[in-house]
């Protein structure tokens, strides 16, 4: 695995444009990455829904579950629903750092936080890191909201 990720991480790299509209070619292991990363978001969305703390320790390093913990408790035990209607992602980089891979992905597309509300456009940078040393695949260590 960490073979294919240091492949991916060097076509990624090799392949990036100094114009950022350009973004980065399609690949097949970036594809994959980006279909696990979608997935990742919308179990992160439930998770958070449900209060689910087991499900977001899973998908997010132990920094941004205290977080996370934190706003769970101020938003209150009532029910949270969650429906994402449209999601975009692009695999913006990956850096390889001492102690772990760090890939910068941006998603953006359409959600919706209350049954009564109509969709609402989002966009958010979230930086997903790799541990070396954890052996815990890929964890949600930050997210940021774009514009």
């Amino acid at each position: 695995m960490l073979n294919r990720l240091a492949r991916l991480k060097r076509r990624v790299v090799a392949r990036r444009l100094p114009h950022a509209a350009a973004g980065l070619p399609t690949d097949p292991q970036v594809e994959d990455f980006l279909q696990v990363a979608r997935q990742s978001f919308v179990r992160l969305q439930a998770a958070w829904d449900a209060a689910d703390l087991r499900a977001l320790a899973a998908l997010t390093t132990d920094q941004l579950l205290a977080e996370l913990q934190d706003q769970l408790a101020a938003r209150g035990p009532g029910p949270n629903r969650t429906e994402v209607l449209k999601l975009d992602a692009r695999l913006l980089g990956i850096e390889e750092l001492q102690e772990a891979f760090v890939a910068s992905v941006e998603f953006s597309g359409l959600i919706r936080e209350r049954l009564d509300d109509g969709a609402a456009p989002f966009r958010e940078l979230w930086l997903l890191a790799n541990l070396k040393s954890a052996g815990r695949g890929w964890q949600l260590a930050r997210v940021q909201a774009l514009g």
